[in-house]
């Protein structure tokens, strides 16, 4: 099967990236098998994984060309933003004054999405999270504690972030 192109456009100012998929060959439906089921959508449809960075990780743009289909990145930009801005389809901008505000989008996305994974350099509050999380039974939470410090470059960082989305779908 064809792979999924990517088509960028210059636009003058602007920048226009469309992906390009092929259509999947439908097999003719069995006698007696209702088509079209509940069942074969989910089956079909890619698992969708919200990946949450804090603050410290400034680093939503460079990950959203390299994480599969069916990620979104859900970028944490602290006080610069008044409301959620969706950048495309994998990468959303989110604002938070504090702790707090990363706790409720966690929760939200937990209830909206098959897996959250949250990652932080923030012990305080990967581990707040993680307690959050396992009060309310969301057993769909992966929190990583993984500090930029502990990293020898930006490169591994991203490398070891993008792993752990992998292996999360």
């Amino acid at each position: 099967m064809a792979e999924p192109k990517r088509v960028v456009i210059d636009y003058g100012d602007f920048e226009i990236e469309v992906v390009v998929r092929p259509k999947k060959a439908r097999a003719p439906p069995e006698e007696g098998r209702e088509v079209g089921t509940r069942a074969e959508a989910e089956e079909a449809a890619p698992s969708k994984v919200a990946v949450v960075l804090d603050q410290m990780f400034r680093i939503g743009a460079v990950l959203e060309p390299l994480v599969p289909e069916g990620v979104v990145i859900y970028e944490v930009v602290g006080r610069g933003l008044s409301e959620e801005v969706r950048i495309s389809d994998k990468y959303v901008q989110v604002p938070a004054r504090d702790d707090y505000d990363i706790y409720r989008l966690v929760e939200r996305l937990s209830g909206e999405d098959d897996k959250v994974l949250l990652i932080s350099g923030d012990r305080k509050l990967a581990g707040a999270v993680r307690v959050q999380a396992a009060k309310k039974g969301r057993r769909n939470v992966e929190v990583h504690y993984m500090p930029p410090s502990e990293f020898p470059g930006r490169t591994q960082m991203i490398e070891e972030i993008l792993k752990r989305i992998e292996a999360a779908g």
